[in-house]
């Protein structure tokens, strides 16, 4: 897509949305949760002299405001002050429904219109860690809410990755691509963020849980002028469900195709008869067979909560969770790919139902965290957030993957045993404050960062297998004895420290033009320590520090049609430096330019973004190896990431919906043994598009019903760096659902892959298999509101 193409729609998207005057007004209806009206409540637009009271029921009314983003203020005696941003926009009325809750103090999430709005998410402090409107965050931000994940059923972030424009899952395993980098959490330790904070609670081979989630966001392109290192191509943050002074408990069952079954219960409300101590438990447990033999999976996932309320101004919150998982086969190592005489591939010879790895394999992982999280307010203009958080996660499984190449129908297997202990300490604190120097405002923040992680048992051992025919596999000996020797053996323990700190200035220039300034600076300290002789590495070495800027710059020609660009730099430690294949090394850096256009369009009923970009990634390591060192690595000049996407959400009348196309050019831009300039990333599909839709009849005969459907493209993509020729086909995927909800019951009903389509997603690491997309399949869940 060409600038003068994205101008050309940013104009259209003005015409297209237009004032009919400068002024808009605002009414309302404040109530209790028990929907008891408030009545003589204060309603102000902050710093303004815009204001109001409700009447006896609870209604209030303000006119002739000029178009912008405001502070609405809303106190009443027996409540407390609470802020919340909002806009106004020229000859528009609109009417907002608010609770306030008489012991919490605080005002639940404003609600425009109906609850077909839920699709689209206006509001996300992620990118910027202040409560900034996405349409004036300089940054392509996609925001998936919990209306989405249920009327996809979608369970782990695998399922619904799709629903994100420019993203997939490549395989069963925790690696996605993102802007056509791969973000995988051994190279990426922080892609996955909680609540806006380092500290992944799954490991690598593992599908995250959604069990305590309430939303997830996409924070595309480099982010590390916030939370530090993580994938070039954005991190995705997880928003997780809070304790909740209304009392409030559901149960959910979920059962279809391979024997899976799911179910859940949330629990929150108030603790102490003064509301001050509030609680959420959220239990989940599922289990699974798979369309591949011996496929067995089982999760159970318990989070519980605690919220303590000092004051308006004061909380205290701790959140714990724990994972287990116990399956046949850990990691999903995909399906068979034929290689034919003339080096061409057949994606489809081999049955789904096929798989390299023994039905003898197994995986064991818990994983456990705890955060603890304070705020306090000093004054409206005054805010301090302090986290602190523990990740472990313990691993014992083994694995059998593919050795050379498929040949007469039989194939070499490799066997690997590992059990590891893995930790991450996460401190993060600051502060924001708001601040005026004549006319132009200022949204300060400042912070620091402590990462403390690694792992105090890392013991893997890979030894050779037995070759099976893949039609009629014997499994026997397939396990090798403890005295077959190792051809490769790791048993370490290693510490990393990380310390950042970060300053940023959100700048106001009248209504109309915002400027985001920002800087961090990041030093890494770690070292791998070998525990026997049977450790390969002997030791690695990790020294690394480096500034990261972000500047961002947001003109809004409308009140509702913003223009941004975006111009990042981070950079991220080498997983290896070890001395003896050549370390250490230079760090790898990105550097992302952007430019974009955000619009609230049809009476701010359907938000689309559109953005163009270029993301330069430099230092990859790659094997270099001489005569002397067949272990050497060297760091080559990198790849360019190029690309435009647009998404959209909302709704209009009775119909909620979801869309996104994604453009993406990712190559090598220098010849090396790492591939030749021009070369395609793996994974890394050229196009990608998705739709979802949502339509509730408004009939009387058909109140509570709902039907969807959707599609996802994917267009080929190279599945191996160093052979252009392995390209997996494009692949097209259609789904649908249809809802029932009644009163405190819900019925829902989702069938996947309607065509059947047999399809690869991506690859791992050779020819030989790939990841295999899943065929036809069906859920049906059920949902009760016990109170």
């Amino acid at each position: 897509m060409k600038p003068h193409l994205l101008l050309f729609l940013c104009l259209f998207l003005s015409i297209t949305s237009h004032a009919q005057s400068d002024l808009g007004s605002l009414k309302g209806r404040i109530v209790t949760f028990q929907h008891e009206a408030v009545a003589g409540a204060s309603v102000t637009l902050q710093n303004t002299g815009f204001g109001t009271t409700t009447d006896a029921e609870g209604l209030f009314n303000l006119s002739s405001i000029p178009a912008g983003t405001y502070v609405l203020v809303v106190s009443n005696v027996g409540y407390t002050a609470y802020t919340q941003h909002i806009r106004i926009v020229a000859g528009k009325n609109p009417f907002l429904n608010l609770q306030l809750s008489e012991s919490r103090q605080e005002l639940k999430e404003v609600v425009v219109s109906t609850s077909r709005n839920a699709y689209q998410v206006l509001q996300s402090s992620t990118a910027t860690r202040m409560d900034v409107p996405l349409l004036e965050t300089p940054q392509s931000v996609q925001v998936v809410s919990s209306a989405i994940l249920r009327d996809r059923q979608a369970f782990t972030l695998n399922e619904i990755s799709s629903a994100f424009t420019g993203m997939k899952a490549n395989n069963g395993n925790g690696s996605f691509q993102i802007r056509g980098f791969t973000a995988y959490s051994p190279n990426d330790a922080s892609f996955l963020l909680y609540n806006g904070v380092r500290g992944n609670l799954f490991l690598w081979s593992q599908q995250p849980l959604l069990y305590n989630i309430e939303s997830v966001e996409l924070l595309r392109g480099p982010s590390g002028a916030l939370f530090s290192e993580g994938s070039p191509g954005g991190v995705i943050n997880f928003i997780t469900k809070q304790p909740l002074a209304e009392k409030r408990a559901s149960i959910d069952v979920s059962l279809g195709s391979w024997a899976f079954r799911r179910a859940s219960v949330d629990f929150t409300g108030p603790l102490s008869r003064n509301q001050k101590l509030l609680y959420r438990a959220i239990i989940g447990y599922d289990r699974s067979k798979s369309f591949r033999d011996y496929q067995d999976k089982e999760n159970l996932f318990i989070a519980p909560s605690l919220t303590y309320l000092f004051s308006d101004r004061t909380s205290l919150a701790l959140e714990l969770n724990y994972a287990h998982q116990k399956s046949v086969q850990q990691y999903d190592n995909g399906s068979y790919i034929y290689t034919r005489s003339d080096g061409t591939f057949d994606f489809n010879r081999y049955p789904n139902h096929l798989t390299i790895q023994s039905p003898t394999d197994y995986g064991r992982t818990d994983n456990a965290s705890a955060t603890l999280t304070f705020n306090h307010q000093f004054s409206n203009k005054l805010k301090l957030t302090l986290v602190e958080r523990a990740v472990r996660n313990v691993l014992d499984y083994t694995d059998h993957i593919p050795l050379g190449r498929i040949r007469n129908d039989s194939i070499s297997r490799a066997y690997q045993d590992w059990e590891t202990d893995r930790f991450s300490l996460q401190t993060t604190a600051f502060v924001s404050y708001t601040a005026k120097t004549g006319a132009i405002g200022h949204q300060l923040m400042g912070g620091t960062d402590y990462n403390r992680y690694g792992w105090t048992q890392n013991d893997y051992q890979y030894k050779l297998s037995t070759r099976i025919s893949i039609f009629h596999p014997d499994y026997s000996n397939s396990v090798p004895s403890a005295s077959t020797p190792a051809e490769e053996s790791d048993d370490n323990r290693r510490v990393t420290n990380l310390v950042g700190a970060y300053l940023q200035d959100q700048v106001s220039l009248g209504e109309r033009l915002k400027v985001l300034l920002s800087l961090r600076y990041d030093s890494y300290n770690g070292k791998e320590t070998p525990l026997s002789d049977r450790d390969n590495k002997q030791g690695d070495a990790l020294q690394a520090s480096g500034w990261i800027p972000r500047v961002g710059l947001v003109y809004l020609p409308l009140p509702q049609v913003s223009l941004y660009g975006t111009y990042v730099k981070s950079f991220n430690p080498q997983t290896s430096n070890n001395v003896r294949a050549g370390g250490p090394f230079p760090t790898r850096k990105a550097t992302q330019y952007e430019l974009g256009s955000k619009a609230d369009l049809f009476n701010e009923r359907i938000s689309v973004t559109l953005s163009l970009y270029q993301i330069n990634y430099a230092n990859i390591l790659t094997a270099a190896p001489t005569e002397e060192n067949s272990h050497r690595q060297a760091a080559i000049d990198g790849t360019r990431s190029r690309g435009a996407e647009v998404s959209l959400a909302g709704h209009l009348k009775n119909l909620s919906l979801i869309a996104g196309y994604a453009f993406n050019d990712h190559v090598l831009i220098s010849t090396s043994s790492y591939g030749k300039k021009g070369d395609r990333f793996a994974n890394a599909p050229r196009h990608l598009a998705n739709f979802w839709a949502k339509y509730t009849p408004s009939i009387p005969v058909l109140k509570g019903w709902g039907i969807a459907a959707g599609v996802r493209y994917v267009s080929d993509q190279v599945g191996l760096l160093s052979n252009q020729n392995f390209i997996f086909p494009a692949y097209t995927v259609f789904d649908a659902a249809v809802s029932y909800q009644k009163s405190r019951y819900s019925l829902q009903i989702n069938a996947y892959n309607l065509t059947n389509r047999h399809y690869f997603t991506g690859s791992r690491s050779s020819t030989t298999t790939g990841g295999l997309g899943d065929p036809f399949n069906v859920r049906i869940g059920l949902g009760y509101q016990l109170w």
